[in-house]
């Protein structure tokens, strides 16, 4: 069966008071970025791990038809079991995915931020390196 992703206003609103209130993000809420917030029905694993979610940056070659810079899917699936603040923590996560850069002539550049540890340290530093596994 094909994965079906769909829009999540749910998701775009705890994405949206997380960049309104996350200092992390003020790059994301100072820019022009435009992000999709969807739940995938799917039980993504990657590596023999399960995956909550994704932050995916739309190919230039798709900007005709997607009106997105980036898409953040949410796994529901293997969600299911999470609290409003584990939620909150992974779209926090997802987010800072999100790389806002300006170039040399100004212009704003998007670009997919890699983890700098297995996760991203100031998470780990907040949350703990086994936020996504606790009950």
């Amino acid at each position: 069966m094909a994965e079906t992703r769909v829009p999540s206003e749910r998701y775009a609103a705890i994405a949206d008071d997380l960049i309104e209130h996350e200092g992390w993000l003020a790059p994301i809420a100072h820019s022009d970025v435009r992000i999709a917030y969807l739940s995938s029905d799917a039980k993504k694993t990657s590596h023999g791990k399960m995956v909550f979610g994704q932050c995916e940056k739309v190919p230039d070659r798709y900007k005709w038809a997607v009106p997105y810079d980036f898409a953040i899917v949410i796994y529901e699936p293997n969600v299911a079991g999470f609290g409003e603040e584990r939620l909150r923590t992974l779209m926090l996560h997802e987010l800072m995915h999100v790389g806002v850069y300006a170039n040399e002539d100004g212009e704003e550049v998007y670009k997919i931020v890699p983890h700098d540890l297995e996760d991203f340290r100031s998470i780990v530093e907040c949350f703990g390196m086994d936020w996504a596994s606790a009950g």
